[in-house]
């Protein structure tokens, strides 16, 4: 029975596994190309759900985490109807770049929020261009 439990356990941490290299290609490919740009809040939620879905999140960070996706949701909706919010964005960019920098979060993740602070910071300054192509 206890080598029962080992092995499923092993299996479980394989899938678990192989999962997250899934969702990280996935990612890499949604982020290709330029289509991307129009829905780029829509895209950092889609991180965010995926690192508040880990179980070594902790409780202030996961309630960090809702609260950004809830003003990217609503920077998003303001994007669809072509206006911009700077200050709502510049909030985004300070929460995210602190939960980037959480040592609880694995190093890829802290990676994935990186990108995407990279990402916002580069729309902020050149939102006017990405909004016409």
């Amino acid at each position: 029975m206890k080598s029962f439990c080992i092995v499923g356990l092993l299996v479980a941490a394989c899938l678990g596994s192989a999962f997250a290299q899934d969702w990280y290609h996935d990612r890499d490919e949604r982020f290709s190309g330029e289509q991307w740009r129009a829905h780029l809040f829509e895209h950092v939620r889609a991180d965010l759900d995926h690192i508040g879905s880990v179980a070594f999140t902790a409780p202030r960070e996961r309630r960090r985490l809702d609260k950004i996706k809830q003003e990217l949701a609503d920077l998003q909706a303001k994007l669809d109807h072509g206006r911009f919010g700077e200050g709502e964005l510049n909030d985004v960019i300070d929460s995210l770049t602190k939960s980037s920098s959480d040592q609880r979060l694995s190093p890829r993740d802290r990676q994935v929020l990186y990108d995407d602070v990279s990402r916002l910071r580069d729309y902020r300054e050149h939102n006017d261009r990405w909004l016409r192509k």
